[in-house]
């Protein structure tokens, strides 16, 4: 008999059956809303036709969770012998990641109707911001890279929000919580929050906003080279 009918699906089996494809909603995060500053925490999710969750847990011990619709499925002790699912799941984290940007690459392609050439200068200085921000954030990013004591505590959304039903591309890393919205009059809504001393969400007033018309593709290149920078960094090691 195979011991994981007895305990659960093989964690393997359900990585293989993991796949953001045909979801409305996702989120990547890396040590984000602890219960404890002592433990590390990594969390895929991607809500579609069935919702489904997996957590890597480093607290008094090591422990990977898989949930189905709010179910627990199964949760399998980490030994160190268990290079195989760590690989795995750095996998599906950078996946679910790669899915939500190529998802969105058709909107950003598409025009956009009555842009102007003030359109055009409004947004080369909002990318010179934009750029010189995220630019912060990469050398941060570059710095914990080098120094694996440092913990990272970031999270990714995108999709349809379950609450608002808005199309969006949100990241908080470090003290900036990002916003990307797709607007169905296929403009792109760029809105940032400093959250510096404060704690993620608490502030209220943006440190930048702007609509974007003509030049998506030069913010939406911004913001996939910080994602992936964040992925890189954010790997279970």
């Amino acid at each position: 008999m195979n011991l994981w009918n007895l305990f659960g699906k093989n964690p393997k089996e359900l990585f293989l059956e993991f796949t953001p494809l045909g979801s409305h909603w996702r989120v990547v995060t890396w040590n984000f809303d602890l219960d404890s500053p002592l433990d590390r925490q990594w969390t895929v999710e991607v809500q579609g036709p069935r919702s489904k969750v997996m957590t890597w847990r480093k607290s008094k011990k090591e422990e990977l969770f898989f949930f189905e619709n709010e179910k627990l499925v199964t949760k399998k002790k980490i030994n160190k012998q268990s290079d195989d699912l760590k690989s795995l799941m750095n996998l599906s984290l950078h996946s679910t990641i790669k899915y939500s940007l190529e998802k969105n690459r058709d909107f950003m392609l598409a025009p956009v109707s009555g842009a102007t050439a003030m359109d055009f200068q409004s947004e080369a200085k909002a990318l010179q911001w934009i750029q010189a921000s995220f630019g912060t954030l990469k050398m941060a990013l570059e710095g914990m890279s080098k120094q694996k004591d440092l913990i990272l505590t970031g999270a990714f959304f995108s999709g349809v929000v379950p609450e608002g039903k808005e199309e969006v591309l949100r990241v908080i890393a470090f003290n900036l919580d990002i916003f990307y919205y797709l607007r169905t009059d296929q403009s792109l809504q760029i809105v940032v929050f400093n959250d510096k001393d404060q704690g993620h969400g608490k502030s209220k007033t943006p440190t930048f906003q702007q609509i974007i018309k003509v030049t998506k593709p030069q913010f939406y290149d911004e913001i996939t080279k910080l994602l992936l920078d964040l992925a890189n960094v954010g790997e279970i090691i």
